[in-house]
Order: C-alpha cells, then structure tokens, then sequence
C-alpha cells in the first residue's frame, strides 16, 4: 500500500494520446467502490478488458479499485483519485468531441454510492459530488453508468443532452447479484457481459440488458429492480459514430 501514490501517477501518466488516432474518441474509467469483496473489483477489470477489446480505448482506460488483492498495483478508488484521473483525463480530450465513459460499481443507497476500503476512510460519492468533478475537468461529454442499489438517485443531477446516465435501479430499489464470490453483478453481466459483446449502441444494449434482468428477477421472484436510462439526447449522434467506428 506505500507505493499507492505512485500508482495513479503512473497509470496517468500511461494515457497517452495514441499518434495518429482520429476523434471522436472514447476514454474510459472504471471506480470499483467498495473494498470488501471482489465481485466489483471483477466486474471493473472485465469491463475495462472489454471496451479496450470491443470499443479501441487501449491507451486510453484507467481502472481505480478498493481490494486487498489489488493494493499493490492499481490505484484505489478513492474520490480524491477520481477528482484527480478525471482532471487530468479532462486535459487530454478535445472537449467538442471526445466523450468519456466512466463507469460506477458498488453498494448503495439513495444518493450515495459507497466507497470502501478496510483500512482506509473514505466518503461515498454523492450526486453533487460526481458532477462536480465533472464540471471541473471539463469532460462534457460523458456517459455515467451507476452499478448500484438505488442508483436511479444519481439520475436527476447527472442526466442532460450531453450526460447519458444509465443506472442499475430506480432511485427506490435494490439491485442483485452484488455477493462477494460472483464473477459479475446481475447489472453488470446483463448490460456489459451479455448486451454490449453483442450490440455497440449503449442504449440499444441497455434495452437487451432490462429485458434480461426483468427474466432473471421474475424467474427468481425477486422485486423488480428497474434499470433507468436518461440523457444524453445530443449525444446520440457521437456515440452511434463511436458504435460504427468501434473494433
């Protein structure tokens, strides 16, 4: 754990504009917020592998993650590492048209998405706080997805033409899925590891994800957890363009 400051310096510091790459481009940060178990510390490092495969951000992906396992080599999700790979990740892209997609995956509750690691104190992240630090960077286009319970809470500050926020249940209900031995969360393998190796548009997979978790909760009797989807109307052009353009 000594060499954690290190850690984000380096990773930063290893994005680099690839010569040569045209925009509009995709950056992408994963934040696996809570420490005590690994299921999010899987779903992030999967995703990342993901888009660096499927959407071209090799050189251009930062994963920040709480757990044992990682400690010594990837940079703790923490909001002061977020704050700081968000500012600087904001000074890489042209503001007009790259886009950012930062993906969220913990526990949560209404209005707070929580941010653990034994050993550390962290605070959660609220709404205000994840757009501040987006204004503050400068990343104006941006997709937000919230793997949480309860994320539908983060929609009404964070959606707008240029925000797509995609999260894992309405601002009233509990996801699934989020036990330690788990390779993914319900969410997470609905929409990343099912929809999006099949389908490129992020909302096209959102819709193929909703279904899939609607059967899998009714086959399982379990209260709906009603996936959201807002935003991002101006976007729609960039990201289909993204989709096209994409490996």
């Amino acid at each position: 754990g000594r060499r954690q400051p290190l850690l984000l310096e380096r990773a930063l510091a290893a994005l680099e504009s690839i010569p040569g790459d045209q925009p509009p481009r995709l950056f992408f940060v994963a934040f696996a917020g809570y420490g005590w178990e690994a299921v999010f510390k899987r779903e992030a490092l999967a995703v990342r592998a993901l888009f660096d495969e499927r959407f071209g951000t090799t050189g251009r992906s930062l994963v920040l993650v709480n757990h044992r396992s990682t400690v010594d080599d990837t940079a703790l999700a923490s909001p002061a590492n977020l704050d700081q790979a968000l500012q600087y990740i904001g000074g890489l892209m042209n503001e007009d048209i790259d886009t950012l997609f930062l993906f969220l995956t913990s526990h949560g509750r209404k209005n707070l998405f929580a941010v653990e690691m034994p050993g550390f104190a962290f605070d959660g992240l609220t709404p205000a706080d994840l757009k501040a630090m987006l204004d503050r960077a400068r990343i104006r286009n941006r997709v937000v997805v919230v793997s949480a319970c309860h994320s539908g809470s983060f929609i009404p500050t964070l959606a707008d033409p240029t925000t797509l926020v995609i999260a894992a249940a309405h601002a009233d209900r509990t996801s699934f899925g989020c036990e330690d031995r788990r390779e993914w969360t319900y969410f997470g393998d609905a929409f990343f590891n099912r929809a999006l190796r099949r389908e490129r548009s992020f909302e096209r997979a959102f819709r193929l994800a909703r279904q899939t978790i609607g059967r899998w909760e009714a086959r399982e009797r379990l209260t709906r957890s009603l996936p959201q989807i807002a935003g991002g109307e101006a976007l729609r052009q960039r990201l289909e363009e993204i989709a096209r353009t994409a490996r």
